[in-house]
């Protein structure tokens, strides 16, 4: 019942996110509203969890190990980006790059100081799960949460925290990385001759969006998959099209999926029926 429930409400809370992200605006401002949006599925995931309590230590362990961090990094990513933003140094160019770059060589710390639990996470190890994902285990030896104590001990083990920050923090590193590449490609456009400079996207993301689906079901760039198609077209037209997965799904679910395309469609016909005038 507890993963059933928590699917949809992770599908849901994706979706409240993905149309924060697609919102013109102060980033600031988008990602306060998205901790709220986080914080509010988490309390709804720790309510149903106390009508619904795991009974076995399988079940907890399914729920802490595969349901909760999930939910739980999300607010851990955006709290991240808040600070990142509210932190960002005035200037672009080198000195973004290099505050963004050492933002990278923090997350590395963080992934070298915990490296014996990341190298657990990233193999799929089930080993220690019963005192990694059971409430009420306290190995001092395993390296536990220190913020564990002051957590609700029936919605807590010692490491579902860290877990979040692991899957936070690769988040971030992703993040981060695409960020310095935006950096770079806007310092090479510069050099580019003039008459190319201004080809940035200058429509929706959801626009953008559909016509990469049609490209794709269409074969228009051959067997690509669609990743790769994402990322061309994102280093092409200077744009970051984030959970490009979710926004789809938000497509598919409107009235009229293909609002830009249609869009398209009449302006040529419009532009057709000119020329025979």
């Amino acid at each position: 019942m507890i993963t059933k429930f928590s699917e949809r409400l992770y599908a849901d809370l994706n979706k409240d996110i993905n149309a924060l992200a697609l919102e013109e605006g102060q980033l600031i401002k988008r990602y306060e509203k998205s901790m709220h949006v986080c914080i509010k599925y988490l309390r709804r995931l720790k309510d149903f969890c106390k009508v619904n309590d795991p009974g076995t230590p399988s079940e907890e362990i399914m729920f802490f190990k595969n349901i909760k961090p999930k939910f739980k990094s999300q607010l851990i990513f955006y709290q991240s980006l808040l600070n990142l933003e509210i932190r960002k140094p005035i200037g672009d160019g080198k000195v973004a790059a290099d505050y963004l770059s050492n933002e990278i060589k923090i997350l590395h710390h963080f992934f070298e100081s915990n490296l014996s639990f990341y190298q657990y996470v990233r193999t799929e190890a089930t080993y220690l799960d019963e005192y990694y994902f059971v409430r009420g285990n306290y190995d001092v030896h395993l390296d536990p949460d220190q913020c564990v104590v002051d957590f609700d001990p029936a919605f807590s083990t010692t490491h579902d925290h860290k877990l979040a920050q692991v899957l936070a923090s690769e988040l971030m590193q992703e993040h981060l990385e695409h960020s310095i590449q935006k950096i770079m490609q806007k310092d090479a456009i510069i050099q580019i001759d003039s008459d190319f400079r201004d080809f940035d996207w200058k429509q929706t993301k959801c626009a953008l969006i559909e016509l990469i689906y049609c490209w794709h079901a269409t074969d228009a760039f051959g067997k690509k998959n669609l990743k790769s198609i994402v990322k061309f077209i994102e280093k092409s037209f200077n744009i970051s099209l984030g959970n490009f997965y979710d926004t789809y799904d938000w497509l598919s679910n409107r009235p009229s999926p293909t609002v830009y395309i249609d869009e398209m469609k009449s302006a040529f016909m419009l532009r057709i029926q000119k020329k025979l005038k």
